[in-house]
C-alpha cells in the first residue's frame, strides 16, 4: 500500500486521538457511540460479521496478489482465479471461526451465518469486479505499469516503509513479470492489479497526515488507467444502516490521499461482495478546515465517564450498544476495603519544581511518539510526558528553571512516578493553585467493579516481534474505567475474566488516555481477584 512512515514505532495500536474514517463515520452517525467507543474504549461483543468482514477482505486481497499464468481469454483467466477460491475461502472460514471462538467476548452463531459456499460466492463476486478492470485494461491496450511502490505480489518482496526495522532473516521470492509487445491477458491482469494491504508486512500500512492528527488505511487503490481510484471492500449488499456511511468514509480517504500524495484521487467506489455490486461515489471531500473542525469537536468533548449516559441515544444509528443503554444490566458491586470508587481517583494535580531536560519525540509504551522532560523538587525527580501525541506541543518551550505545572495527570510507568500533560495542563511561572508535594504523587489505586466488556489483541511489531494486549472495562455502579495489561501481565486470572464478573484490583497503576483514567496491570505488584461470577 502507498503508505507513509508510521509515527508509531512499535505498532501496538492505533492512536485514539487521531481522526480516522471509522471514528469520523461513527461520530457522524452517533456522537454518543463515538464517545464510548473512541474515548472510553467501551464496545460491544465481537460478532461473526465483524470477524468475517476482515477475513473475507484479506482472502480477496490474497487472491489478487497472485500472478496469472498464460491464458487466452478472460474466461480462462476467470477459470484460473476460481481454482484459487476454495483454499482461500476455507482459510478465511477457518481463521474467522478460530478468532471468533477464542474471543474473550463474542455473541452470535458463527456457523449459522457463514459457510464455505457463502464465503466462496463472495470471493467470486470480488473476482468478477476486478475482472471488469482487467477487461477494460485489455481493451485499452494496457495502462500504467510502473510505480514507485508496485502492487504487492506473492512473487516479489513486500514493500516496507521502515526497511531497517524489518526482519532481515526472511528471504522473499523475487520474479518479475515480462510484458509482451502486444498486450496479453496476463499483462492486463498484472497491470490492473490494485495496491492492497500486504499481509506479509506487519507495519501499519496507513496514510498519515503531515501534522499527524488524521490517518487512514485504504482497502484497494487502482491506478492502471492513470487515475487514482480508492476502493472500499464491503462484505454486505449495499443495504443496512451502515451503507449511508460509505460516502463519508471514501471522501475522507480521498482528502487524506490528496494531503499526503503528489497525485489527486479522481474516483471512489464501494465493492459489495455479497451481491457483486459496484457503487460509484462522487468525489466531494470536505476541506481540511472542516475535517479539522470535526477533530476539534471530538477533542473538546466532555470527558465524563459516568454510565449509563445522562441522555442515551435511541439506538437507531447502527452499531449502538452501551450508548443506548438506560440501565446497566448488572447490579452495582459492593465496594469493600481497601478499594475506593473510581470517582475518588485524583485526576489533576499541581506541582512545583525545576524544569530540566528535554527529549523526544520518542515512543511511549503504546509506540506513539511523544515529547518529554523532567521536573525536580529537592531530591525527587519525576518524568513529564505528553499523555498522547500532540497533546502538549509546548513541552520544550518553557525555560529550565523553577516553574509550576498545573492540571497534570498523575500516573506511573515501570514503577516510577510520571506526570502526563495534555491540553488542560500548563507550565507557568506563578500560580495560586493548591500544590501536591512531588513525593506524595498518587500513582496507584485499589478498585472494584463489575466487568462490562473485555477483549484481547495480538500482533507483531515492525521488526516481527509479537505483542499482546488485553483490556476490560469495570463499572463501580456510577463510573466506568478501562483496565489494560501487556505481555507477561496477562496471566490465567486475567484471561478468565468475562462480562458480569465482579473483579477486585489492588495496587493497579494509574495511566491516562484521552484525559480519562486508564488502570494498568503490573505483573509484579497488581493483584487481581475475581470475587463473583454471573
Amino acid at each position: 500500500m502507498p503508505a507513509q512512515v508510521p509515527p508509531e514505532a512499535q505498532s501496538i495500536g492505533r492512536a485514539r486521538g487521531r481522526l480516522s474514517a471509522s471514528s469520523l463515520t461513527t461520530f457522524l452517525r452517533c456522537e454518543k457511540q463515538w464517545f464510548l467507543n473512541y474515548r472510553i474504549g467501551l464496545r460491544g461483543p465481537l460478532s461473526p460479521h465483524q470477524v468475517m468482514g476482515i477475513e473475507v477482505e484479506d482472502a480477496f486481497c490474497a487472491i489478487i496478489m497472485h500472478r496469472a499464468p498464460k491464458v487466452n481469454s478472460v474466461q480462462e483467466l476467470r477459470d484460473w482465479l476460481y481454482t484459487l477460491v476454495p483454499k482461500h475461502a476455507q482459510d478465511a472460514l477457518d481463521n474467522g471461526k478460530k478468532v471468533f471462538d477464542e474471543a474473550m467476548w463474542s455473541e452470535g452463531d458463527f456457523d449459522y451465518h457463514f459457510d464455505l459456499e457463502l464465503v466462496s460466492s463472495m470471493l467470486e463476486n470480488g473476482i468478477s469486479l476486478q475482472l471488469e478492470e482487467v477487461e477494460a485494461c485489455f481493451e485499452a491496450g494496457g495502462g500504467v505499469n510502473e510505480f514507485t511502490i508496485p502492487a504487492p505480489c506473492w512473487d516479489t518482496p513486500p514493500h516496507f516503509t521502515q526497511p531497517e526495522k524489518s526482519n532481515s532473516m526472511i528471504s522473499w521470492k523475487n520474479e518479475t513479470h515480462e510484458y509482451s509487445d502486444k498486450i496479453t491477458w496476463q499483462d492486463a491482469w498484472e497491470i490492473a492489479r490494485p495496491w492492497v494491504k500486504d499481509p506479509r508486512n506487519p507495519e501499519p500500512q496507513r496514510m498519515y497526515h503531515n501534522d499527524r492528527w488524521a490517518a487512514g488505511e485504504c482497502d484497494l487503490v487502482l491506478r492502471w488507467d492513470g487515475r487514482v481510484r480508492i476502493i472500499d471492500i464491503k462484505m454486505g449488499d449495499g443495504g443496512g444502516k451502515f451503507a449511508s456511511s460509505l460516502d463519508s468514509q471514501l471522501n475522507f480517504y480521498a482528502w487524506l490521499w490528496n494531503e499526503t500524495h503528489d497525485t489527486v484521487c479522481e474516483g471512489l467506489e464501494g465493492w459489495y461482495l455479497t451481491n457483486g455490486m459496484r457503487k460509484v461515489v462522487d468525489v466531494n471531500p470536505l476541506t481540511t478546515a472542516e475535517y479539522r473542525e470535526v477533530h476539534d469537536n471530538m477533542k473538546s468533548w466532555d470527558s465524563d465517564n459516568r454510565l449509563p449516559l445522562k441522555s442515551p441515544c435511541d439506538g437507531e444509528a447502527g452499531g449502538c450498544h452501551w450508548c443506548s443503554v438506560s440501565k446497566v444490566p448488572y447490579d452495582a458491586p459492593e465496594i469493600t476495603m481497601p478499594c475506593e470508587p473510581l470517582s475518588s481517583i485524583p485526576s489533576r494535580v499541581n506541582v512545583k519544581g525545576k524544569l530540566q531536560g528535554a527529549w523526544g519525540p520518542l515512543p511511549n509504551h503504546y509506540g506513539e511518539l511523544v515529547l518529554g522532560a523532567m521536573i525536580q523538587a529537592g531530591d525527587k525527580m519525576v518524568t513529564l510526558e505528553e499523555s498522547q501525541p500532540g497533546s502538549f506541543p509546548e513541552m520544550h518551550d518553557s525555560p529550565h528553571n523553577d516553574v509550576f505545572i498545573t492540571g497534570a495527570l498523575p500516573g506511573v510507568w515501570r514503577r516510577q512516578p510520571r506526570l502526563y500533560l495534555d491540553v488542560l495542563s500548563a507550565i507557568v511561572p506563578e500560580t495560586d493553585a493548591e500544590l501536591t508535594r512531588m513525593g506524595m504523587l498518587r500513582t496507584k489505586a485499589n478498585v472494584e467493579g463489575v466487568v462490562l466488556s473485555c477483549s484481547k489483541r495480538d500482533g507483531k511489531r515492525a521488526d516481527g516481534r509479537p505483542w499482546s494486549m488485553m483490556s476490560f472495562h469495570i463499572w463501580d455502579g456510577e463510573r466506568v474505567a478501562e483496565v489494560v495489561a501487556f505481555g507477561s501481565a496477562i496471566n490465567g486470572t486475567m484471561l478468565s475474566i468475562r462480562p458480569g464478573m465482579v473483579v477486585k484490583l489492588t495496587s493497579v497503576e494509574l495511566g491516562w488516555r484521552e484525559g480519562l483514567v486508564q488502570l494498568r496491570i503490573d505483573s509484579r505488584t497488581t493483584r487481581a481477584e475475581i470475587k463473583s461470577k454471573p
